[in-house]
């Protein structure tokens, strides 16, 4: 015949599992102080902020031109807050930095700062105008690879869309390739920012006439270029 054992007592074991519980709880706590942090990085803040050389207010008036600098393309794997590093034919994700927003919405943000910069007499930016723009920007980063061996490289390919349709879309396309140190995400963005400064001044180079409302005649060129 068999003895049944005898049931355990609840109030023996709530004891038990409060201690348990708070242990574990201990446990994750500690684990969470002792990981490093998540780092987050902006795309040329600082340096725009302290570059801008005007301090001064510039009225936007009905007959100040207007750039409108659309959103940039790029590969999706690209395009995301994750810090990407080529590692051969490996793309590696950083575990503890992430890009201060989208990788596209950086990109554009800082091109359209240094557009801006560039041209302090024209109205640049990224948001959509009530009317048509003196001119669009389309921009298309069909490559941005930031490599573990310090060997980095942009391939993009621009329109220049003037307000007028009966005038010339200006394309254009290059290639950008930096040497750099990439052992860290600082150095990561640091590197990125460089290929996007560059970019935005190669786009400058092929902008036609900033000096009227329209741009002037001008003929539809390909430029491709290392840097």
């Amino acid at each position: 015949m068999k003895t049944r054992q005898p049931a355990v007592s609840l109030s023996r074991l709530y004891p038990a599992l409060r201690a348990g519980g708070g242990l574990l709880l201990s446990a994750v706590v500690l684990s969470a102080c002792s990981s490093a942090p998540v780092r987050f990085y902006p795309l040329g803040a600082p340096a725009v902020a302290v570059g801008a050389e005007s301090s001064s207010t510039i009225p936007i008036t009905d007959s100040t031109p207007v750039i409108e600098v659309e959103r940039a393309r790029m590969p999706d794997y690209l395009d995301s807050q994750d810090i990407m590093v080529r590692n051969g034919h490996e793309i590696e994700r950083s575990g503890l930095g992430r890009w201060a927003s989208r990788l596209s919405v950086g990109a554009t943000d800082l091109i359209t700062a240094r557009l801006a910069q560039k041209w302090p007499n024209l109205f640049v930016t990224d948001q959509s105008q009530p009317d048509r723009p003196t001119w669009r920007l389309q921009l298309n980063i069909s490559r941005l690879d930031v490599s573990r061996d310090g060997k980095s490289a942009l391939n993009a390919d621009w329109a220049i869309i003037p307000q007028d349709t009966r005038a010339s879309i200006l394309r254009n396309r290059t290639t950008i390739v930096m040497d750099g140190n990439t052992a860290s995400n600082a150095n990561i963005a640091k590197v990125t920012e460089s290929l996007l400064n560059e970019l935005s001044d190669r786009i400058e180079a092929s902008w036609p006439s900033t000096t009227g409302a329209t741009p002037q005649t001008a003929m539809t060129f390909h430029r491709h270029t290392k840097g």
